[in-house]
């Protein structure tokens, strides 16, 4: 009687674990198929997540502020009241909103590509994914319940950026920068050769004449104070709150319209830049001046901490944030008042794209 309630104890054991095993097998194989699927669908990324045209209106996996198409692309949704900056830009033809149409038939054709080789795939089409970072900042600006205010670009162009901010900024005073419509001759003499091409614009006149359109050099602090001076700090304009830097995507040329323009724009304000993409041009931007004006916004100056100096002295008491995304990066006024400086203060210093000239970025002072 022993024996056999023993092999009967041992047969229950046995299908217990083989019963376990199963279920176990089936929970793996479940699992293994879930993360199979989804590992596909990231890593296929010149098929499963962008071949498909992207179709107005078309959105899913919708999360957080916006939601994802069926391309793969993020849209931001406008709130209430906003306008659609995508839209309009499309409408525009500005290449700040073109990535999301052009990426699927560059992955199809790599002659469609403007940069084929590149290991980021959206990197390889012409024009740009901003239309994410303006809804999210602009937004609000785009809105006709807003207070009157003074918008600036830097790099005119053929105005389609132009007149995308003059249509999403129904509310803003638009006033932009461009060099190629100076009087035309040799660059040695201060002239411009290479033809006029903000007048291919059909508004182009129009502008001229509203005193919208400043013509000169984005890059000459004396030519930013005469326009500052003479076409924007009137008694009756409104306050700058927004400056964006589309100019020619030179480090230089970038943080001169940083340091010029950032004290100059009212509080809460933004100061944008555009192009700041891995090129040879504008390299130095993300390599030297980022990092400096990075470790500025987070300085707090413990005497009982490490020594520490600031980098850029007469941006950090006005800076409030930084925010990037691809190719793009927006700085944030604090609350304190705009700022008169001088022509020598709105000049960057020599360590603006040099970080081994700002102490605090040298090896043992961090």
């Amino acid at each position: 009687a022993m024996v056999a309630s023993s092999s009967s104890s041992f047969g229950v054991t046995q299908i217990l674990l083989l019963a376990n095993l199963v279920v176990m097998s089936f929970t793996a194989w479940i699992f293994w198929k879930s993360a199979n699927s989804s590992v596909q669908s990231f890593v296929d990324v010149d098929s499963a997540s962008f071949m498909p045209l992207r179709k107005e209106g078309a959105h899913s996996m919708t999360a957080g502020i916006g939601s994802k198409d069926s391309s793969g692309f993020y849209f931001v949704h406008p709130k209430e009241g906003e306008r659609n900056f995508y839209k309009i830009g499309r409408k525009t033809h500005t290449d700040k909103v073109t990535a999301p149409e052009r990426l699927p038939g560059c992955l199809k054709n790599h002659n469609a590509c403007t940069r084929p080789n590149c290991t980021r795939p959206e990197c390889r089409p012409w024009g740009h994914h901003y239309d994410t970072i303006y809804q999210q900042r602009l937004g609000p600006y785009s809105r006709d319940d807003v207070e009157p205010f003074q918008f600036l670009e830097i790099g005119f162009y053929n105005g389609a950026g132009y007149d995308t901010y003059r249509e999403f900024l129904p509310r803003g005073e638009c006033h932009s920068i461009e060099i190629a419509c100076i009087e035309e001759g040799p660059r040695s003499e201060g002239k411009w050769p290479w033809g006029n091409f903000a007048a291919k614009n059909p508004r182009y006149e129009q502008y001229l004449d509203e005193n919208r359109l400043h013509c000169g050099d984005g890059n000459d602090v004396t030519f930013l104070d005469s326009v500052w001076k003479n076409a924007m700090k009137r008694p009756d304009a409104p306050p700058l709150k927004i400056v964006v830097d589309d100019g020619a995507h030179h480090s230089d040329q970038m943080v001169q319209s940083i340091f010029f323009w950032f004290p100059r724009i009212e509080p809460r304000g933004l100061l944008i830049v555009e192009d700041i993409q891995p090129i040879s041009e504008a390299n130095s931007f993300t390599t030297q001046f980022l990092p400096q004006i990075m470790k500025d916004l987070h300085f707090c100056g413990d005497p009982k901490q490490q020594s520490d100096n600031l980098c850029f002295p007469s941006l950090f008491p006005l800076l409030a944030s930084i925010h990037c995304e691809m190719h793009i990066c927006i700085f944030e006024r604090n609350d304190y008042p705009a700022k008169e400086l001088s022509l020598k203060d709105s000049t960057p210093p020599a360590n603006a794209l040099d970080l081994k000239q700002c102490k605090s970025m040298l090896h043992g002072h961090w």
